[in-house]
């Protein structure tokens, strides 16, 4: 089956929820601007065009299109606020039910302030991304409760990944849904989503700048029509890692790398992302205890300071960078600390910990030995060599 038979299906899918009077109540769609989410919502749309078309006095129903800023995602974020200002037009034209809302977090929950501000550790695996929770989920679940929709649409897909297929399989109690969710293009492949993108574009307008941003961050592929057929891959090709551009999560960020080869003026942000990495990974950066005084040991707990003052300047200094090169290249500087009050945030904050917790200020005091806690282990340490110990100071920086 090839994608056009697939989006035939989809959109029947979609008339029918959407005009199903047995379920009442808004749809939400979640839109992060990349190619699947891209994709479902353009299959509402044009589904909305068709009953406004033929039915109009059946688009009774909102469509709320919901997105998260983190003001960090400084790859994809310009081009999807340039593609909601394209959307915003299309559906104020045509008179449809489909109303934009972006969520932040609040600024106390922004991720400069949490790691700069007040030391929190970085978020090292997927399994442990504490940033998407207070950056994206927390704020879209608090917006998504005020709408109460009847269904949210993804851009969820079977063939993403072995993981990303059992998960659906678990929710699902059809093929396109589960009790909350509707899946329109569950069954495309990644090549169904490219040849829907440049064969049909979107309802608002091409998909030529989506393609180049993902050949951008990978060196490859970007807008291609491929055949798909029965010997389909479940693996992406077109893997871009589309998301914050000083993600800790990931090992080696090469999405990033290549979008800066190709946007110069991001080049600053990649080697900042790796600097804070080896700070973190440093253990004179640790204070060795807990925020409430609970100690842990040398080279663990919350980050001192010091060292968060150390990494502001850091930060500070990719700002310049940024905008010196932004400017030359005729496009906007991105700042990661973004506003004055989160900068005066940060500063009292600093202020706050050195009042009030003395023992955040700098690193656990140890000589030439310490114990440490071997990993893996419920119990059981060891005795590790303090290299620095007997390092002159002007070395020990």
């Amino acid at each position: 089956m090839d994608y056009k038979q697939k989006r035939l299906i989809a959109m029947a899918e979609t008339l029918k929820a959407y005009t199903d009077e047995s379920k009442p109540g808004p749809w939400v769609v979640a839109y992060s601007g990349g190619k699947d989410s891209t994709v479902a919502f353009d299959i509402v749309v044009r589904s909305l065009m068709q009953l406004k078309t033929y039915k109009p006095d059946a688009l009774t129903r909102d469509v709320y299109l919901t997105t998260a800023n983190t003001n960090l995602d400084f790859v994809t974020d310009p081009l999807k606020q340039s593609e909601l200002a394209k959307i915003k037009r299309l559906v104020e034209e045509q008179g449809l039910p489909v109303k934009i809302v972006e969520v932040a977090a609040p600024i106390v929950k922004s991720f400069m302030y949490l790691t700069v501000g007040r030391g929190y550790p970085l978020p090292k695996s997927r399994m442990n991304r504490w940033c998407t929770e207070r950056l994206k989920i927390e704020p879209s679940q608090k917006e998504h409760k005020a709408i109460a929709p009847a269904l949210t649409v993804t851009g969820v897909r079977m063939s993403e990944s072995a993981a990303r297929q059992e998960n659906i399989k678990n929710r699902q109690v059809s093929e396109f849904f589960s009790d909350t969710e509707f899946m329109p293009i569950v069954n495309f492949t990644l090549d169904d989503v490219w040849s829907y993108l440049v064969r049909e574009g979107m309802a608002w307008g091409d998909a030529e700048q989506l393609g180049q941003l993902y050949k951008e961050a990978t060196g490859e592929c970007g807008l291609r029509q491929r055949k798909a057929g029965a010997d389909e891959k479940t693996d992406d090709p077109c893997g871009a890692r589309t998301g914050c551009i000083i993600c800790p999560v990931v090992k080696i960020d090469k999405s990033s790398q290549e979008f800066a080869k190709h946007n110069p003026w991001l080049q600053p942000y990649v080697g900042l992302r790796n600097l804070i990495i080896d700070m973190y990974k440093d253990e004179r950066n640790k204070a060795g205890r807990m925020r409430s005084g609970k100690v842990l040991g040398y080279g663990q707990g919350t980050f001192t300071v010091k060292a968060r003052m150390k990494l502001y300047e850091a930060v500070r200094q990719a700002e310049r960078e940024n905008e010196e090169l932004a400017r030359m290249h005729g496009v906007e500087p991105q700042k990661l600390i973004y506003s004055q009050e989160l900068d005066e945030l940060i500063h009292s904050q600093w202020a706050e910990d050195l009042r009030d917790y003395p023992w955040l200020e700098d690193q656990m005091e140890v000589g030439r030995f310490y114990e440490t806690k071997i990993k893996g282990l419920r119990e059981g340490y060891q005795i590790v060599w303090n290299i620095y110990h007997d390092m002159p100071m002007e070395q020990n920086i």
